[in-house]
């Protein structure tokens, strides 16, 4: 054998070796892409379902509920499209399961006039936050109309600010049961503040504005009556630790997946 040939029997096997790592590395790199594409997917549909659960347990606007959850569906299913073939969550068995969901939406049990604590506060303000961003991106899907978003964003608006002002009103009753004026009244004020900052207008905003200022005005004269004590909304038994879908009763334990 020439040395020409006998370079060419060695190079030949070693250049196809190489042309097949290099092949079977971009076909993974290429996999690798699809899932992390696919978690991105997932992760939006874990995040908005978990939006979903908190505005179940805490009001009952049947309609944007079951839009959200159609969301919900259809990112999982995304998700479940994008895996790369082979994987185990790409077998062909539905990933998510809205019925459970459909049911508790229809069971409408959700009602939460006030929230537990500042934290849960925040945590309702994140969620809302995220159903709200749902709803303008399904405007531009054209999934939902203009006009039906704009009826949605204002009622969940009008029903986040009801429960802000409610709860700092209910920990400000709780302060004023203990004589503590200057916390009662800091709390007061906060829920006067959302009210006069909030730009949508509706009948019973000026009528709320009065009655806080009442009870501040209260604090200083010994006036002890109240409408409604929102206070002992605060003092109820504690919730179950969970509920029929796995959610803690304290919604700002991280969910699990």
């Amino acid at each position: 054998m020439s040395a020409i040939g006998l370079v060419i029997a060695i190079a030949l096997p070693v250049a196809l070796a190489l042309f097949g790592l290099v092949f079977a590395g971009r076909k993974q790199q290429a996999k690798d892409s699809q899932r992390a594409q696919a978690r991105l997917v997932r992760q939006s549909a874990d995040d908005l379902l978990e939006a979903l659960e908190f505005l179940i347990l805490v009001d009952n606007f049947k309609e944007v509920q079951f839009v959200i959850l159609d969301r919900v569906d259809h990112l999982y299913g995304l998700y479940q499209e994008g895996l790369p073939k082979g994987d185990s969550d790409a077998s062909g068995v539905p990933f998510f399961d809205p019925e459970p969901y459909r049911g508790k939406i229809e069971a409408g049990k959700g009602s939460r006039r006030i929230f537990k604590s500042d934290r849960e506060l925040r945590l309702a303000r994140r969620m809302f936050g995220r159903v709200l961003k749902t709803l303008a991106v399904l405007v531009k899907k054209k999934v939902i109309s203009e006009t039906a978003m704009l009826e949605y964003r204002r009622y969940l608006r009008l029903t986040l600010l009801e429960r802000e002002v409610d709860t700092y009103t209910a920990q400000g009753d709780v302060a004023a049961g203990r004589g503590d004026v200057i916390t009662a009244t800091n709390y007061y004020k906060a829920a006067k503040k959302l009210l006069i900052e909030f730009d949508l207008q509706y009948p019973e905003k000026n009528e709320r504005i009065r009655a806080l200022s009442s009870r501040t005005a209260s604090l200083y004269n010994g006036g002890q009556e109240r409408e409604d004590n929102l206070a002992k909304a605060l003092s109820k038994e504690a919730e179950p630790e969970t509920d029929v879908f796995g959610i803690p009763s304290n919604p700002t334990e991280k969910r699990k997946y």
